[in-house]
């Protein structure tokens, strides 16, 4: 069971990191691809597109290294203790990555709708 969490959390930290660093500095250019935060406040203006692709890729990298994190804390779990704590820290891992892979498109909606106005065009700094 240990080893099963294990490649999960390698998979999806690699996903994360990977996804993160194509999002924040290789995302198209042009919105109407198919790769990238593709949501509608996203695509109203290239302001937003890149904005939103930079932010989710931040988010992404760190949940990516958050993963990386505890299952290195899992390994060592199970050297120093059993396999089961190892098993449950690892699925733990799992859930964190997903939760907070899933959290960020939600951050970027946030901070997309406080930094932009309806148009896509940024909103003035008062």
């Amino acid at each position: 069971m240990l080893c099963f969490f294990l490649i999960l959390d390698i998979i999806f930290s690699a996903a994360a990191i990977f996804g993160g660093y194509y999002m924040k500095f290789r995302a198209p250019e042009d919105a109407d691809m198919k790769m990238g935060f593709l949501t509608e406040s996203a695509k109203k203006s290239s302001e937003t597109w890149e904005f939103a692709n930079v932010t989710c890729g931040k988010y992404w990298i760190r949940s990516g290294i958050a993963g990386i994190v505890l299952s290195t804390a899992a390994t060592d779990a199970a050297f120093l203790s059993s396999e089961e704590i190892a098993a449950i820290i690892a699925g733990i891992a799992v859930a964190v990555i997903v939760i907070l892979m899933s959290c960020s498109v939600t951050m970027v909606m946030m901070k997309l709708r406080s930094n932009f106005d309806e148009n896509g065009k940024p909103n003035a700094k008062e």
